[in-house]
Order: structure tokens, then C-alpha cells, then sequence
């Protein structure tokens, strides 16, 4: 499985991610390529060869004319609609801009139509998350991953005044995923927590991987203690080695039905990923129920206490099994004044799926009275029409 995995040790910014991209390995022809599909003058972009304290890096040069122009989020995905972009691409800036959208809209308390994008909507923000995206996309990963990422310290100046990093925008991008300070200054800048919100999972620990490629983009900080460099890696993670996941089975002819609910309640809380039962027939025709357990390695210990303790088991089959995950991230839409979060599934860089989570939709519909399918139907509704 082809894997692109974000080292964010030193923050994230769009021009970082686009150096990083582009030192190992990215396609610059195909990225200049999308950038003059958008067909908006006075920009230029180079890359060349610097150093952040000890390290080499690649540095991404994005200069533009000054502009007062401050776009809506209708006048980006406009742009990005009559560019004649790849899909892929034109989906993940699409996304990209979307969710810096519904970040604003929710710290700032307005829709989405109405936020100003001030310095992400200007002309530089654009070619950074169009060059990005056409980097990404010419690598060709089936998964991206990203580490936990340093988002600074101290305050930042921005067009709503001066605020504490991370700023409200940035912390609405990247929850969900696994975040540390150090550093001064702002690290993780809304660009960079947009762009890897939408394309990576978060992994804080560097899968086993047959290693292609590294590469390393300059931020423009200089004289910091850590080099402020974005590290990319590219490689094959296999079946094997991907998340080393282990399959407990044992099966149960001596305990009443009614308890098996409650242990694998129990085995999901102790940090089983999955864990599900169905009848069977034993020996002597008893029937009896199968319980079936999908877990890390690292989490064995604590899903065999649970086993042990909540169920009549004498003992447990263990063994290896590979497990493909689709590349997820999740978008939050309002259903009648609720909150419900969706998961979308991408695979190769293309969609293949989007669900409600099922306890936001359940709570909407026994708030509302609605039933749960009609919420279900209203939450993916609304986010076609973001």
C-alpha cells in the first residue's frame, strides 16, 4: 500500500507541504501544469535548495502581485470549477477551501457564505492548496498519513487581531488529531491544518514501511532550535506490517445471551477496534455463541482482561490478520439546529463513501422525533449543499 506520511515535528504550512511534496518526488511539470489550468495572472512559483539550520530543504517560492482582493468562498469554488484541473485535484482544493470555510463560520458565528477568507482567499493561499493537491495527486498515494503535529506556542497576529496559537480557526481544522506545542510562534498555520485535515489520517507513530523516497520542505523560520522543515516520507506499507492487528475468537455454550452485549461494550472501551458474536452449534449439538475480537497488539493485555472477566471463556484463539483502511476524514453538518458528523472514505484520492455518524443521527432523532433514515437522508443533503 502505497503511503505518504506527513513528519509534522517543526509544524505545517501550504508552501512547506508543496517544497516537501516536490523534494520527494512530486511531479513539477504536472503541478505547474494545474496552476495555469487556474487561469489567474501574477504569480510565479520556484523551488530551490536552502537550509534550515543543519538541514537541507527544499524551499517553495510563491510570489504574487498585491491585490486587495478578499474572496468569498463562492468566488474560490468558482476558480477551481472553470480550471481545467484534474478531479482529484480539483476535489481535494475544492475541500480544502470548504473547510477552512466552515472553521470561520463556526468560530466566528456566520455561515459559510458570508466569511471573508482575508489571507487564505488571497492569490498566494490558492496556487499553495492547488500546488499541494496536484503534488500529492501525481504521487499516487493509496493512504496519508500524519504525525502529531507541533502547532507552536506564544500568539499570532491575524486580520481578527492578535491570537493564541493555535488560533480558533486552526484548532476547529485539526481536531480530532494528535497536537503538541513547542516551538515559538505560530507553527501550524490554516492552510497547512486545512490541506492535511482533508488528505491524511492521523498516525502519530511512523507505520513499518519499505521507504522510497524522503523528502523536505523549508519553512521561513530560521535560527530556531528545531530546523523548521516539513519531512515527507514515501513508501510500501504491507498487509503484514501495516497496523500488526491480531483476531481473538472464543466460543461460548455456558453463559446467558443477555451479558454478551455488555462485554463487548466493555472490549470496545478497553481498546478493541471491533468485536462482534453470532450463534453457532457446538459439540454435542449445544448451541452457543462465537465471540469474535479485532485489536491492536499493543491493546491485547487489556482486551484479554475483559475477556476473561466478562465472559465464562477458558481460553481464547489468537492470530495475525491484515486490515485496509480507506483514507477518512469527517465533516460536521447542521440538522435542525443539531450538529451530526459524517465520515467520508476516500480510496486513491476518489470518494467512495459517506455515512452520519450513527450517535450525532440518533440524537438528533430523538431530540427532533424525526425518524433516524430522514435524518440520515437531511444530514447528507446538507453537505452536498455546502
Amino acid at each position: 500500500m502505497r503511503t505518504v506520511y506527513f513528519d509534522c515535528a517543526s509544524g505545517a504550512s501550504g508552501d512547506m507541504i508543496l517544497g516537501a511534496l516536490v523534494d520527494a518526488g512530486a511531479n513539477r511539470e504536472a503541478i505547474h501544469e494545474a496552476l495555469e489550468a487556474l487561469d489567474l495572472p501574477g504569480w510565479t512559483l520556484s523551488f530551490d535548495e536552502t537550509r534550515r539550520g543543519p538541514q537541507r530543504a527544499l524551499r517553495a517560492n510563491i510570489t504574487t502581485e498585491p491585490s486587495p482582493t478578499h474572496r468569498h468562498l463562492a468566488d474560490i469554488r468558482l476558480i477551481l470549477a472553470n480550471a481545467a484541473l484534474d478531479e482529484r485535484i480539483a476535489r481535494v482544493a475544492t475541500r480544502v477551501f470548504e473547510r477552512v470555510a466552515a472553521a470561520e463560520a463556526k468560530v466566528h458565528g456566520t455561515s459559510i457564505e458570508e466569511v471573508h477568507f482575508h489571507e487564505v482567499g488571497a492569490l498566494d493561499a490558492i496556487v499553495d492548496v492547488v500546488g499541494c493537491a496536484a503534488a500529492l495527486v501525481s504521487l499516487g498515494p493509496d493512504r496519508v498519513l500524519v504525525s502529531a503535529i507541533d502547532v507552536g506556542t506564544g500568539t499570532v497576529s491575524t486580520s481578527h487581531g492578535l491570537l493564541a496559537v493555535p488560533g480558533p480557526a486552526v484548532g476547529e481544522l485539526i481536531s480530532g488529531f494528535t497536537v503538541l506545542q513547542r516551538g515559538e510562534g505560530e507553527l501550524l498555520t490554516p492552510t497547512g491544518a486545512a490541506f492535511l485535515a482533508e488528505v491524511a489520517t492521523s498516525s502519530p507513530h511512523l507505520p513499518p514501511m519499505k521507504l522510497h523516497t524522503t523528502g523536505y520542505g523549508a519553512g521561513k523560520r530560521e535560527g530556531s532550535p528545531l530546523p523548521n522543515v516539513l519531512r515527507v516520507l514515501v513508501g510500501d506499507v504491507s498487509e503484514e506490517t501495516d497496523s500488526d492487528h491480531l483476531l481473538l475468537e472464543t466460543n461460548i455454550d455456558d453463559m446467558t445471551p443477555e451479558m454478551i452485549p455488555f462485554a463487548i461494550e466493555r472490549l470496545l472501551e478497553s481498546g478493541a477496534q471491533d468485536a462482534w458474536s453470532f450463534p453457532i452449534t457446538m459439540k454435542k449439538g449445544r448451541p452457543g455463541i462465537a465471540l469474535s475480537v479485532l485489536c491492536e497488539r499493543k491493546a491485547l493485555g487489556r482486551v484479554l482482561d475483559v475477556l476473561y472477566a466478562e465472559t465464562t471463556t477458558l481460553g481464547v484463539r489468537i492470530g495475525t490478520t491484515g486490515k485496509d483502511e480507506l483514507v477518512r476524514s469527517f465533516e460536521t453538518v447542521t440538522v435542525e439546529g443539531f450538529e451530526v458528523a459524517i465520515k467520508i472514505g476516500y480510496r486513491k484520492g476518489h470518494e467512495v463513501t459517506a455515512s452520519p455518524e450513527f450517535e450525532d443521527a440518533a440524537k438528533v432523532a430523538r431530540i427532533t422525533g424525526l425518524p433516524l433514515k430522514e435524518v440520515y437522508r437531511l444530514a447528507l443533503q446538507a453537505r452536498e449543499e455546502i
